[in-house]
């Protein structure tokens, strides 16, 4: 049972992601190309997890016996690079072997159509249901070790040259402004796939006096989780103190998560980091009509609240970044992005990209200091508050039994003309599980996990006390239907 996620598929190494199945997904991607008659070759790209590149490699040689030229990055690079090139490129598509920001057990596989941004759900399905196909015997299962093939006759490249993703990435921002701050940076790549690009962006390109923690490979992740969350940046915001850096910087294991804390030691969280883009961007950007905002359904509406003193149309999306990446495409979407940690700009890939998401927070740390002096993120997201009102908002991964599930759901689907602390439910909202509006704009989104037995639930509020009783609700209501 090999299942796509919002994100591709992960497994544990050895246990469900082994060679074989690794080469089952990658014949059912080959399936599915070779059924749009495509074939301008496939790029694959790879972290550093434990055996990345040997799963890169094997994977490369299961698409050349399938008729396609594979390119094979050279070192480990993060899934945007890896989505940017295969459309810089004229590929059919790219492999990522990463599992993100998942423990160091766990390897995975991402497949990335022409366009440079995750599959969509028609995508795979196709794929799914290839390897069903190729399970059952429908179609017939490749085995490259059954063919005699010389390894210099698989249709394999390589390549090491990633120029062209570093002048993309900074022909989006104030190059000049960056380079003449001064600031000094902490980085902390989190022994992850952005330890080579990160640093040479930072040192050499933007001429920035940087510390980097976590910058050598190392699968165990030096024994913590590849995930930049508050808990998880410890050492950074000590490090930060320690060298008086203005701004620390976070990177997950294949680069396109982002964590940031600033030079008051506040660690920021993605809602916040998007709105706080968002503002400085239609402050600072020219935009055309028609431009408009992505954000999932998850995802704060703090970032409504700017679209509408700005009178700029924003979309809600399910969660996952492929549905933002699809609107992308259109070429109008100014800022997308998910409160789990994914943002992309006009102009870019439609995939998250956490070293654009930091060169952004540079040029805007750089841009207060220029004109306020000692003034940080924090500061500035405090004058955005002032302004539309603070949103309180939090995400709880609650445990329930798998059978559980769809009577919370229903539930809470049920809420609709009730009553909590003396605010109504006047909207439900079913784009992506159960989400309640409340008259005074909170909210709370239920949604069952699809891969674990768990319910993830999202509260948000501009009135602290509610949103603590909204809280408290939550948890004692699951609990009470669990029991």
């Amino acid at each position: 049972m090999i299942k796509f996620g919002t994100d591709g598929w992960r497994a544990i190494i050895a246990r469900e992601f082994t060679f074989d199945n690794l080469r089952l997904v990658v014949q059912a991607i080959g399936e599915y190309l070779n059924s749009r008659s495509v074939n301008y070759g496939v790029f694959i790209g790879y972290d550093n997890r434990f055996l990345s590149e040997e799963f890169a490699l094997e994977a490369g040689k299961v698409l050349s016996v399938m008729g396609h030229k594979i390119l094979i990055s050279e070192e480990a690079i993060p899934t945007p690079v890896t989505a940017f090139m295969v459309r810089e490129l004229g590929m059919s598509g790219a492999l990522m072997i990463t599992a993100s920001h998942n423990p160091s057990q766990y390897n995975g596989i991402k497949f990335i159509p022409h366009y440079g941004g995750p599959a969509d759900s028609n995508i795979t399905n196709e794929i799914e249901d290839n390897l069903n196909k190729i399970s059952s015997g429908i179609i017939q299962k490749i085995n490259i070790n059954d063919i005699e093939i010389a390894a210099d006759d698989y249709n394999i490249g390589y390549i090491s040259d990633f120029n062209k993703y570093r002048e993309n990435l900074l022909s989006l921002f104030d190059i000049d402004m960056i380079k003449n701050s001064g600031l000094k940076v902490t980085v902390d790549l989190m022994n992850g796939a952005a330890f080579n690009i990160f640093p040479d962006i930072l040192k050499n390109h933007l001429q920035l006096e940087i510390i980097a923690l976590n910058d050598k490979r190392d699968p165990l992740f030096n024994g913590k989780l590849p995930d930049p969350s508050e808990k998880n940046l410890k050492s950074l915001k000590k490090a930060m103190a320690d060298n008086n850096s203005d701004i620390g910087l976070a990177l997950d294991g294949d680069a396109d998560r982002f964590g940031v804390i600033d030079r008051r030691g506040v660690f920021l969280n993605p809602n916040n980091i998007i709105s706080l883009c968002l503002y400085y961007l239609l402050n600072t950007r020219k935009y055309e009509p028609g431009d408009f905002v992505v954000r999932t359904v998850a995802t704060t509406h703090l970032l409504d609240s700017i679209c509408d003193e700005k009178n700029i149309d924003l979309i809600e999306k399910p969660v996952g970044f492929k549905y933002i990446g699809k609107e992308m495409l259109s070429g109008k979407v100014i800022i997308g992005g998910e409160e789990s940690g994914g943002l992309s700009i006009k102009g870019h890939i439609p995939e998250k990209d956490g070293l654009l998401a930091h060169l952004m927070l540079l040029e805007i740390q750089a841009f207060l200091k220029n004109k306020h002096g000692d003034y940080y993120l924090s500061d500035y997201l405090n004058d955005i508050y002032a302004k539309f009102g603070k949103f309180y908002n939090t995400r709880l991964d609650i445990k329930i039994p798998e059978n559980k599930k769809k009577e919370v759901i229903g539930y809470f689907s049920g809420l609709i003309g009730d009553k909590i602390d003396k605010r109504n439910a006047v909207e439900l909202i079913d784009t992506d599980g159960t989400k309640i509006i409340f008259d005074d704009g909170s909210w709370i989104l239920i949604r069952a996990s699809g891969t674990e037995p768990l319910i993830r639930c999202y509260i948000e509020s501009k009135d602290e006390s509610f949103f603590k009783t909204l809280n408290d609700y939550v948890n004692k209501t699951i609990e009470e239907i669990c029991n």
